[in-house]
């Protein structure tokens, strides 16, 4: 469904090498280094466990990683955005998308219509059989965190597809010319019995092979998977000349093997098998801002608020106190019911807090809960929260919900346009083109051959954005009603088939649930025949009781004479 340009480039210039390939990769991730930083410090107060590969080797790292969160109100905003967005833009309960002709008048065709919705349907089950969903989750809890997410969409001979998320940090991503991500090198680890068992140790490195040879199986060893655009993919061409992206997988730390071949080299892929979205991005950056950075500012905040709450209500239930100094040498007590003696001879002399610490507990209780709403908006919590954060105390109507509705949606439509463009649509592009290789689809018909299909989401998000258009709609429909009333001419201003085809294509209506085209017509036809048939049969009621017979056929047009003769003669015999 997808199509990407061939791009011919010199034989000479051609990254062959693990050198070169290690080369680039440097280049890249000395592009990304300005961001890890940034990473980091959400990970500390956020997400710690999703960002490990920025810390040490050790791919199974159990230590602790959450000792700054004091206060969760960042990491339990992050979880009702990236529940919300996985329940609002791609629910496995409900179908989120759809496919479609780029011209109108082929939906109304029944056999092409039937085709996308077999196809559809298909590709529903697939997804729901694999582990996909479970990837978007995680994907859409990156991008709130980070900004930036990878999802690596391989074919499975299990279950079709097989999607894989990336941690920040062990990837890293450039863009082409149209300013989409073209090419990631993912770095991970593999164990020496896992890289023997995929790829065979024909290419390994010496000092793999050595650990091979001294059992060291279990050993890791650091791995790097390279795609990127093939420069001499030629289209129609067989093995990996006809595939538009090569995959490399190299080793990192070890050295050179002796005539500079990677590890191994793949088949490549058709279509580019990773999904990389971005929240928000700025000029031909290959990262994205995120909520994350944008709460990050109130995230610290509400951390130092926490422990100077902490240790005002530590000075109030165990406070500082003063004292005599007649008490240096004498028993003193804070227990509840215990007594401590005091010489009052001095005047005023008592054993009691040195201050008093009450109102300024009120005080940062109120400026940590300020801090909590900011992060909880940052996230967009207060708009998947909508219904649930409303005071149930006041009334509120229908139309003040679709009010609040809309102005949400205008926040986070630019998001779902992104999201749409540079995730979902090129998971379904993938998951379509992998499905026809392995011959799941059923035969297109013959107005679909060759062409480019289109998708359209009806997400319960996406579906939100076009219902702002059916208020319109309805309002311009109960417009005209009224004005019918006075003027019945106005109801000739409004198409009443359009009216209803926007209507369900906003509310996501399944295609075959309008009629349209042939069966529309068939139907109208059948309706008209029927009430030609009552009209003639009331005309020649008279006929029937002796009456005016001649006046009456006098009165028919030469159209209705055949049907008046036979309803006579019916009516005779």
């Amino acid at each position: 469904m997808s199509v990407s340009s061939s791009l011919m480039i010199p034989e000479a210039k051609r990254r062959n090498s693990k050198r070169e390939y290690l080369k680039r990769y440097a280049v890249l991730k000395q592009d990304m280094s300005s961001w890890v930083n940034h990473w980091r410090e959400i990970a500390e107060l956020i997400l710690p466990r999703r960002i490990r590969y920025l810390y040490e080797r050790n791919r199974n790292r159990g230590d602790k990683m959450n000792q700054k969160i004091i206060n969760s109100t960042g990491a339990r905003a992050l979880r009702i955005l990236s529940s919300g967005m996985m329940s609002g833009i791609s629910s496995p309960a409900r179908p989120w998308f759809r496919l479609q002709t780029p011209y109108t008048e082929l939906m109304d065709n029944e056999e092409v219509r039937d085709w996308l919705h077999a196809v559809e349907e298909s590709m529903r089950q697939v997804f729901a059989k694999s582990n996909i969903y479970n990837t978007l989750q995680m994907t859409y809890r990156d991008l709130g965190a980070w900004g930036t997410a990878a999802q690596f969409v391989e074919e499975d001979d299990i279950d079709v597809i097989r999607g894989y998320s990336y941690p920040i940090g062990s990837y890293v991503i450039q863009n082409s010319a149209r300013l989409t991500v073209d090419t990631i090198y993912y770095e991970c680890w593999m164990t020496v019995g896992q890289i023997a068992e995929r790829f065979g140790l024909d290419n390994a490195s010496d000092s793999l092979k050595v650990m091979w040879e001294d059992n060291k199986y279990d050993t890791a060893v650091r791995i790097i998977h390279c795609v990127e655009p093939n420069e001499v993919y030629q289209s129609g061409q067989l093995g990996k000349a006809g595939k538009r992206y090569r995959s490399v997988w190299l080793e990192y730390e070890s050295g050179d093997v002796p005539d500079g071949k990677p590890l191994h080299e793949g088949n490549g892929f058709h279509e580019f098998p990773a999904q990389c979205p971005r929240w928000d991005v700025t000029a031909d950056d290959s990262y994205g801002s995120s909520p994350g950075m944008e709460a990050l500012g109130d995230i610290k905040a509400l951390q130092q608020m926490e422990k100077r709450k902490l240790s005002a209500l530590d000075k109030i239930l165990n406070p500082p106190m003063v004292a005599p100094t007649s008490l240096e040498r004498e028993k003193r007590s804070q227990l509840a019911g215990d007594v401590t003696f005091v010489q009052m001879s001095a005047g005023g002399q008592k054993f009691e807090p040195a201050y008093q610490v009450d109102s300024k507990v009120v005080f940062v209780r109120e400026e940590i809960e300020k801090h909590e709403q900011r992060v909880l908006q940052a996230f967009y919590a207060d708009l998947f929260l909508m219904i649930s954060n409303m005071d149930q105390a006041q009334p509120i109507t229908a139309r003040e919900v679709d009010e609040r509705h809309e102005e949400k949606m205008l926040q986070l439509g630019p998001v779902l346009e992104r999201l749409h463009d540079e995730l979902l649509t090129p998971l379904i592009d993938r998951t379509f083109e992998i499905m026809a290789r392995k011959g799941m689809l059923p035969p297109a018909p013959i107005e679909l051959q060759g062409m480019e299909l289109r998708v359209e989401f009806i997400s319960i998000l996406a579906q939100a954005q076009k219902l702002l258009g059916t208020i319109s709609l309805e309002r311009l429909v109960a417009f005209v009603g009224n004005m019918t009333a006075v003027f019945p001419e106005a109801k000739d201003k409004i198409d009443a088939d359009e009216v209803i085809d926007d209507y369900a294509s906003m509310l996501g209506t399944k295609p075959n649930v309008v009629v349209t085209g042939e069966k529309l017509a068939a139907k109208r036809a059948a309706r008209a025949k029927q009430e030609q048939i009552a009209a003639m049969a009331a005309m020649a009621k008279p006929l029937s009781d002796g009456a005016n017979a001649a006046s009456v056929l006098s009165q028919a047009d030469a159209g209705q004479t055949g049907t008046l003769n036979g309803l006579v003669g019916a009516l005779q015999g």
